[in-house]
């Protein structure tokens, strides 16, 4: 299989980039107290890393409908942002 770009793994990878990038910049206050703040870190990166796996997945089932993949990672998405949005 041919790893090809779509809506879903390109804001996988920029999720989980600002996230070690904000772990990076922020790690004092992350881990000040019990460090429960890295925990959330590590917790962000691991639903960014879920989202390439559902990306992967559906890349291989619709291997020919570009279309189709690009709907369904957005759908998908918005599901997470959504989500992520409302945990607050």
């Amino acid at each position: 299989m041919i790893f090809r770009r779509s809506i879903l793994n390109i804001a996988a990878i920029l999720f989980i980039a600002g996230c070690m990038i904000y772990t990076i910049f922020n790690y004092k206050i992350l881990s000040s107290g019990e460090g429960w703040g890295i925990v959330y870190m590590v917790g962000l990166c691991g639903l960014g890393l879920f989202l390439l796996l559902i990306d992967v997945v559906v890349q291989n089932i619709f291997k020919h409908k570009k279309m189709l993949v690009m709907l369904i990672g957005s759908i998908v998405l918005v599901s997470a942002a959504i989500s992520l949005f409302l945990k607050r």
